[in-house]
């Protein structure tokens, strides 16, 4: 009946190991290595079976001292897996430590188990010598010089912690997160290619080495190239990359971001943006969004980043081509503003006047157009795309809560522009966003010189504000008539000191 547990417990072993390598397999962690517990009842069955035939001798001390020494070895595997398990669990980058140091325990404990069976034994003979150091081998592995040179090397760089598992490296040439080190190699994974990198110890040992973790593991230093053109003055553009970097998620706010004119090339000047990013494994992410908001950057500030080609075309057909996309924008932002009822008092001349004489803003994706607490000189209407309306949280200055999304003819900014008072929320582009900037002499040009379009301005404006803070008829007629007098006398101070 034993012998019949054994061996269903035996081919258990060949199940659990199965159920332990399965990824899909929720609690396959917990599960021990079945190696030492089906070596432990390989022997524990053969030793039974020698019994059942009564046979005697040095082969049944020999597969006792097995079957114990397997089993003590096993328990311990366990308890290492499971210390592993809580060890990752507790740190702060969520990793263990590396392997090697699990498999040099288990080693030790190897090697104790048979010292203790043949000592009890009386074995610890020559014989006895020789099966600890081939119980070793059985572990490590084949005694090569290759495997004793990257067990060698694995130790070295271990010892002198040139890296730790969840470190962010660069070897020779391969660039990937650790993953673990064992006794052979190290491997490593790119998330680029969302793919595993497994190097030989020995040919790190010979490599350059460059940790992205050291000495800090919260922050990453990056850099990126752009080239700009020659009539764009370089500290203009330094302040305008400066600025890109600044309002850039995924930056370390708390680290010094730099931007370096790097050199003078045929047809640009090459600037070099140096920040830090709290997650190596975005850099490139970050990077885009980078170039995709300084191109906006620089497009809003009237330059051009330059083609790596000799441009052919006469400067005649340069300006007519500007002049046509001109005139189509402001063809497009006219129709929007037709159609704003804020904007009704005003007749088709008025309003082209504005679209001619004000700027379309283009800005990319979580750019600020308009920010919580600066004074407000504009106004503006979203022409495409959508923006998003938020305030400070109270949990600290980097915390934003959304109160609203603002899509095409919404307009924004009007109570900053109309009174002076400092903006009571930022606004941030979600995506591509082109936004139509109404200045505060549009402003007074268009509607304060006007008494009936005033009037109707403002009345559209307390109307809103009516609805939004439920005001009854009384206090919505109170308020415009605020909002005129507040109005009257912001511009007539402005224009006074102009």
């Amino acid at each position: 009946m034993l012998l019949v547990l054994l061996v269903l417990l035996w081919l258990l072993t060949f199940v659990l190991g199965r159920a332990r390598r399965s990824e899909s397999f929720k609690f396959a962690q917990w599960i021990p290595g079945m190696l030492f517990f089906r070596i432990a009842l390989t022997a524990a069955v053969l030793s039974r079976l020698l019994l059942m035939f009564e046979q005697q001798g040095e082969v049944l001390v020999w597969l006792r001292l097995v079957e114990s020494a397997a089993l003590y070895v096993a328990f311990v595997e366990f308890s290492l897996d499971l210390l592993w398990i809580v060890l990752a669990r507790v740190s702060s980058r969520k990793v263990a430590p590396p392997r090697l140091l699990k498999d040099l325990l288990l080693v030790t404990a190897v090697l104790l188990a048979v010292a203790v069976q043949l000592q009890t034994r009386g074995l610890l003979t020559t014989l006895g010598s020789a099966a600890v150091l081939g119980g070793l081998a059985f572990v490590v592995g084949p005694g090569t010089a290759s495997q004793i040179s990257n067990i060698s090397s694995a130790l070295t760089f271990q010892a002198e912690r040139q890296f730790s598992v969840g470190d962010w490296v660069d070897i020779d040439g391969s660039v990937g997160r650790v993953e673990t080190v064992t006794w052979n190699s190290t491997y490593l994974y790119d998330n680029i290619q969302d793919r595993i990198i497994i190097l030989p110890n020995s040919l790190i040992d010979s490599s350059k080495v460059v940790n992205f973790s050291k000495p800090a593991s919260n922050r990453y230093r990056v850099d990126v190239e752009m080239g700009l053109p020659y009539e764009a003055p370089p500290q203009k553009i330094i302040s305008i990359l400066l600025d890109v970097l600044e309002n850039q998620p995924g930056v370390v706010r708390s680290a010094p971001c730099h931007v370096l004119v790097e050199s003078f090339a045929d047809s640009s000047i090459n600037y070099k943006l140096k920040f830090f990013i709290s997650n190596y494994a975005e850099r490139h992410a970050v990077k885009s969004d980078i170039f995709s908001n300084a191109w906006y950057a620089v497009h809003r500030a009237g330059y051009s980043f330059p083609f790596p080609v000799e441009d052919v075309r006469t400067f005649a057909e340069t300006e007519r081509r500007d002049a046509d996309l001109l005139q189509q924008l402001q063809k497009e932002s006219f129709a929007v503003l037709r159609r704003e009822p804020l904007f009704a008092s005003l007749t088709d001349a008025q309003i082209r006047d504005i679209v001619v004489h004000d700027a379309a803003l283009a800005f990319g994706d979580s750019e600020v157009i308009v920010r919580e607490g600066d004074v407000g000189d504009s106004m503006y209407v979203v022409l495409e795309g959508i923006c998003s309306v938020q305030v400070k949280a109270s949990g600290g200055p980097q915390e934003q809560i959304q109160l609203a999304e603002l899509r095409q003819g919404a307009v924004f900014g009007e109570m900053a522009a109309l009174t002076d008072e400092p903006r009571k929320a930022s606004v941030l582009a979600k995506g591509h966003v082109m936004v139509q900037k109404i200045s505060q002499r549009m402003i007074n040009d268009q509607f304060l010189k006007n008494g009936d379009a005033m009037e109707a301005f403002a009345a559209v404006m307390a109307n809103r504000e009516a609805r939004r803070r439920e005001f009854s008829v009384d206090q919505a007629q109170t308020y415009e008539l605020d909002l005129i007098e507040r109005m009257r006398k912001t511009f007539t101070r402005l224009f006074a000191a102009s």
